[in-house]
């Protein structure tokens, strides 16, 4: 009988080891580039890259998504910390992200990602001159 007594033991630390063994890590948070997220802004800073947008929002507790957006003058890149991911729209000078701490929620929950962005034509964007209004004569 004392033969079977180690099997107990050894079924119940197997056991607890389980949960170890099947967490799934979080997905590492890569930036997304080309993307702006509006809305949930709560606070921002001036820094010279992405990553260092990133970093910021990794340090703070209450953010949970980024947007970097880079200027042409020096010191005026723009890093937005934001408490909810927002609306995904693209921008060749954005960057976004969400924090690493909220990483694992991503699995349960619908953030809007850059796949859920509509591709937007040429021809909305080509610009050009508007047409003028049509001038009126004043009334007397």
């Amino acid at each position: 009988m004392d033969a079977m007594r180690p099997f107990p033991v050894m079924l119940t630390l197997a056991c607890l080891a389980l949960p170890a063994a099947t967490a799934v890590a979080a997905p590492p948070v890569e930036p997304e580039r080309g993307v702006y997220r509006f809305g949930g802004t709560y606070d921002y800073s001036f820094t010279d890259t992405a990553e260092a947008c990133q970093a910021l929002c990794t340090a703070d507790e209450a953010c949970v998504a980024w947007s970097f957006v880079k200027s042409n003058s020096a010191g005026n890149s723009r890093c937005e910390l934001k408490d909810a991911a927002g609306t995904a729209q693209r921008n060749p000078f954005a960057s976004s992200g969400m924090s690493a701490a909220q990483a694992k929620e991503l699995v349960t929950r619908s953030v809007p990602t850059i796949s859920d962005i509509e591709e937007t034509s040429g021809e909305e964007l080509a610009g050009g001159l508007l047409p003028s209004p049509p001038i009126q004569a004043p009334h007397y």
